[in-house]
């Protein structure tokens, strides 16, 4: 005779799968919830009230009408001063970004890899330290800094000038030819160690099994610099080259300090696109709406040369993350 043996009852999470389901993509959604909520209200919120302003002419905090493209068309083509000034911002912004870019990343890279290759550990992490500190410090303080370094009458670099018997009472500050000059000068001091940091990092994680057997194969160090180095440093120097893009065309607080009175240079020629911002929504007139869409005109503005960077230098492609 056979005797059934009683099964043991299943466990509950087995029993009902549904319910499972739904209390862990409860506790899923609780867990992201408060990312949420500050996604919506800090980001998704301010990106629509500001594109909401951009087509109202808001003056201040006082409820503007709705003017649909008016702000925009007025600044791109119509209103001729407006577009002046836009156009000669935008200008003054591209010429800062491509000397940051131009003194930055070349410069950077170089010290890269000097510093990957000196043997002592203890001498290459003070130096990245040292070149790294620029970056800590708050950028007024630097404007302010080199406001003093550029003075003309007790600045530093006019005496070292007069000591070598050169002439020693230009007036750096006032002086439009040297206004971007200035800028690219005090942001490669602040930011080239930055980047040095990430391509050196990006240096350490290449074989160097590969340079050897290169070695072996008869390539010369400059012949591994371009087939081994420089693709595998792709990825670092996609980063290095949009985020320093990115910097560069958002640069306000260095212009807005380094310059006496908060000019922007002599005649506003160091003027940026930001500074243009500020200008339009801070000024006597307080132009909430045009300042808005100024706003939507410069995000425009970086996202295009992000995405043609990223297209141009080709980061993802062959396996790169």
């Amino acid at each position: 005779m056979f005797t059934s043996a009683a099964q043991p009852p299943l466990p509950a999470a087995q029993t009902h799968p549904r319910r499972r389901r739904g209390r862990d993509a409860l506790g899923g959604w609780a867990m992201v919830a408060p990312f949420l909520i500050l996604l919506l209200v800090f980001n998704l919120y301010v990106f629509g009230s500001g594109l909401y302003l951009s087509l109202t002419d808001q003056q201040g905090i006082n409820a503007g009408d709705f003017v649909g493209l008016e702000n925009y068309r007025d600044l791109l083509f119509a209103d001729e001063f407006k577009a002046q000034d836009l156009y000669r911002a935008i200008g003054t912004t591209f010429l800062y970004t491509l000397g940051c870019l131009a003194t930055q990343v070349p410069v950077a890279f170089a010290l890269a890899y000097v510093l990957n290759t000196i043997p002592f550990r203890r001498l290459r992490t003070a130096l990245r330290a040292a070149f790294f500190l620029p970056v800590l410090i708050n950028t007024v303080v630097i404007a302010l800094l080199f406001r003093m370094f550029f003075n003309r009458d007790q600045g530093i670099v006019n005496q070292l000038l007069g000591a070598l018997g050169l002439p020693s009472h230009v007036d750096w500050l006032m002086n439009s030819q040297w206004a971007l000059p200035l800028l690219v000068v005090v942001s490669f001091w602040q930011w080239t160690g930055f980047h040095t940091v990430y391509f050196l990092a990006q240096l350490q994680t290449i074989d160097p099994a590969l340079y050897e057997a290169a070695r072996l194969d008869g390539i010369t160090p400059f012949g591994a610099l371009l087939r081994i180095t420089l693709p595998l440093m792709r990825p670092a120097i996609t980063f290095v080259m949009v985020t320093a893009a990115i910097g560069g065309l958002q640069m306000f607080d260095l212009v807005f300090m380094l310059f006496p009175n908060a000019t922007y240079g002599p005649g506003g020629v160091a003027k940026t696109l930001v500074a243009y911002i500020y200008d339009q929504g801070f000024s006597q007139q307080f132009l909430t709406g045009v300042a808005s869409a100024i706003g939507w005109i410069t995000f425009l503005i970086i996202a295009a040369v992000s995405i043609l960077q990223l297209r141009v230098l080709g980061l993802g492609k062959h396996g790169e993350a």
